[in-house]
């Protein structure tokens, strides 16, 4: 008996040594290319090289003398506020009514709700230009705002829709009792437990309309390209760092917004 004990102690050991490898390989294999990157942005030659051969900010100020790329930069931003705000208004709705709600096709409503997630962006990029010549709808702001949206709305609703799944119906119960209207048990009793999650898909929305290129390539306005279109096209003609650069700001970005969201949130209150 304690031969098989140990025997099982020792297997364990070596499962959990192997889980420990698996999750330390594949958070490099995630982090690595972005700190590469990183280290490439302060490269000081005119080209790009790994290691750098030394440490200079110079690409990082090209990027702020560079008037094409500050002007994708506000229509990135323009575009990626629009787009969140757009989601939040309707995928909270749908959420709750996916979750919440009881009426013939509700298993037809989630489908359709998240199928956006399960094609890819180029798929809704084509079909959006495509569908926009036919309806003579060229390719504008517009066009990649209604594109974003309906590639961006299934993370609102996949995210409100855990949080939703978590909570007590009985407090709506208790809150109609007591004399409340649906409306008012919604914003005082329902919104503020699905706020965090709320919070974090709008952030989640924001980076992903504001870092999408598969869509917007296809979609956007030529007179006024955001910045992973932008980034598309320069990287056909520049090999210098100032890619990089730019790279290495989005990463920063990206990590701001996260770091937000920790701060202002806290990501273990959105597995509640």
């Amino acid at each position: 008996m304690s031969v098989l004990r140990q025997t099982s102690t020792a297997g364990d050991r070596v499962a959990r040594a192997g889980f420990i490898a698996l999750t330390a390989f594949s958070v490099l294999l995630l982090v690595a290319p972005s700190l590469i990157v990183i280290a490439i942005s302060f490269e000081p030659r005119a080209y790009i090289a790994f290691p750098p051969s030394g440490f200079s900010w110079r690409w990082y100020a090209a990027v702020f003398q560079n008037q094409q790329l500050i002007d994708s930069v506000w229509v990135s931003l323009r575009i990626s506020v629009i787009v969140m705000l757009i989601c939040l208004a309707f995928g909270v709705p749908a959420a709750f009514a996916s979750v919440r709600g009881r009426f013939v096709g509700k298993a037809g409503l989630n489908a359709f709700l998240l199928s956006p997630q399960m094609m890819p962006g180029m798929v809704i990029g084509i079909a959006s230009l495509f569908f926009g010549a036919y309806i003579a709808f060229r390719a504008s702001d517009l066009m990649l705002v209604l594109s974003l949206s309906v590639f961006c709305l299934p993370f609102v609703v996949r995210i409100v829709m855990a949080r939703l799944s978590g909570l007590d119906p009985l407090l709506d119960e208790a809150s109609a009792n007591l004399g409340a209207g649906k409306l008012t048990t919604f914003r005082r009793v329902t919104l503020p437990q699905i706020a965090p999650a709320a919070f974090a898909a709008a952030a989640f929305t924001f980076i992903e309309a504001f870092d999408n290129v598969t869509v917007s390539l296809f979609t956007s306005d030529v007179r006024a390209r955001p910045l992973p279109v932008e980034l598309y096209y320069l990287v056909q003609f520049d090999s210098s760092p100032i890619i990089a650069a730019i790279s290495a700001l989005e990463i920063g970005l990206s990590f701001l917004v996260m770091l937000v969201i920790a701060k202002a949130v806290g990501l273990d209150r959105l597995a509640r």
